[in-house]
């Protein structure tokens, strides 16, 4: 073939490409999930949703089928998926991205590189590289392993509550229980994630329990708000440079001794060292410090949230809270979380909780191209899809349980319906399935039910 004709050919294919790319795309919407009559200008679906979150999401799925569009504002259209789509979301990863979802609704890298890509920018990650975040939590978090941290979680549990919960017997108080359990988690995360002895750092430790609210605030003001302005309210109000400086001042000398062959108690970031990157080689000390953020940010925030709905549900239930304390009787006073671990009416009593407090809309997927769902919807690239958690944990086909819209905290006493707090699946979502199940949820676990039963036995309300 002469050079013209590899010219003409390829001005051809060119000239093709372009038309594809101008001409307009089949317009046929009659496969996209079904959009939800009733959207407001501006508001979308957001008022009907707020008046009965459960009842309008179960009444869409009734009329629309497993699958349909709302209107959210700030968020745009979002695909809801409901009951057993929820799986085929999660378990088809190329397809639907969670972080990528999560990062979408709270900008977390954005916010960290433009409140600290001035001081220091880490490597980044390879896709096939073993992720320094997630792969030490799954190879050493696991329900049998997490034993290491029992003295630690003790010791900073005392510590945490001596420092902030200090009530001389007899008197009373309020306290903002969010703020005040989110500081107690820290006490016992930095020992167990960071390094064992950051435990006395009242500083770092407070850092940390604010580092998620701060992440939050930012992310609104970066979602909402125009670029330039978004950008600017960060950097002058709610930049985390602060918390990423703790962060990096702190465990940079620490880690760098323990890579220099010292010995200290195992930790997640102690752990992390030893992940190796794509080549073989290891990280360097300050990009292992630098991803302590995001354990930091996954653990504290979530732990503080659901111990603080566990307390709520036992404040208006003191017949409940009086049978948790009868149960923990029973250790003769060894109050340990791996014994605390094994109590029965306290474990059902934490699902209970995780099944009655889940988001009715969650866990945000990110469409990574066009996907053709097993109800015949497809997903177009782009768009974001959110998890029903709240009907699929109320759906009489995934529990067979009487009255599910009502609290019962002996519901998992039950034989039939036997299932630890622990176990996932579409009963139990708040840990997500599938690749992206929280593995650190067997920790978590643990944290929740020791907490509650130092503070219901050293508290009468």
């Amino acid at each position: 073939m002469t050079h013209n004709k590899y010219l003409t050919l390829s001005a051809v294919a060119a000239a093709t490409f372009l038309l594809w790319k101008l001409l307009p795309k089949n317009s046929d919407k009659s496969n996209l999930p079904p959009l939800v009559k009733g959207s407001l200008p501006f508001l979308g679906h957001l008022l009907q949703l707020q008046h009965n979150p459960r009842e309008f999401i179960q009444h869409a799925k009734d009329k629309y089928g497993p699958c349909f569009r709302l209107k959210l504002p700030g968020q745009g259209t979002l695909v809801v998926v409901t009951g057993e789509l929820i799986p085929e979301v999660m378990k088809a990863t190329k397809d639907f991205n969670f972080p990528k979802g999560v990062e979408n609704l709270v900008p977390t890298s954005r916010i960290v590189e433009l409140s600290y890509g001035h001081k220091f920018i880490p490597e980044k990650i390879s896709p096939r590289a073993k992720n320094p975040v997630t792969y030490p939590i799954k190879h050493n978090f696991k329900e049998h392993q997490i034993d290491i941290f029992s003295k630690r979680i003790q010791t900073a549990l005392k510590r945490g509550i001596g420092e902030v919960l200090s009530i001389p017997k007899g008197e009373k108080r309020t306290v903002n229980m969010l703020e005040t359990l989110s500081y107690v988690v820290s006490c016992i995360s930095c020992p167990c994630f960071a390094v064992s002895h950051i435990g006395h750092d009242k500083e770092f430790i407070k850092g940390m329990a604010a580092f998620t609210r701060k992440i939050i605030r930012a992310g609104i003001a970066l979602t909402l708000l125009p670029g330039w302005l978004g950008r600017f309210l960060l950097r002058s109000y709610f930049s985390v440079e602060h918390e990423m400086d703790l962060i990096m001042t702190r465990l940079v000398p620490e880690l760098e001794k323990v890579r220099a062959g010292a010995e200290i108690e195992p930790t997640f970031a102690t752990m992390s060292l030893n992940v190796p990157k794509e080549d073989g080689t290891l990280r360097p000390v300050a990009d292992v410090a630098y991803h302590f953020k995001d354990i930091a940010l996954a653990s504290i925030h979530t732990t503080s949230h659901f111990a603080t709905l566990s307390l709520h549900e036992l404040a208006c239930r003191p017949e409940l809270m009086q049978a948790l304390r009868d149960e923990l009787k029973t250790l003769h006073g060894d109050l340990t979380p791996e014994n605390v671990a094994t109590l029965t009416l306290m474990d059902s009593f934490l699902r209970e909780v995780f099944r009655c407090n889940a988001d009715y809309l969650g866990l945000h997927h990110l469409t990574m191209r066009d996907t053709l769902l097993s109800s015949g919807h497809i997903v177009p690239e782009g768009a974001m899809v959110v998890l029903a958690l709240d009907q699929a944990h109320h759906d009489p086909t995934y529990i067979q349980s009487a009255d599910l819209n009502t609290f019962d905290p002996y519901r998992f006493t039950k034989e039939n319906i036997s299932l630890k707090s622990t176990t996932i699946g579409l009963n139990h979502l708040s840990f997500g399935i599938g690749a992206h199940a929280c593995p650190g949820r067997y920790f978590a676990v643990n944290e929740i039910k020791y907490m509650i039963a130092e503070l219901i036995t050293r508290y009468d309300a």
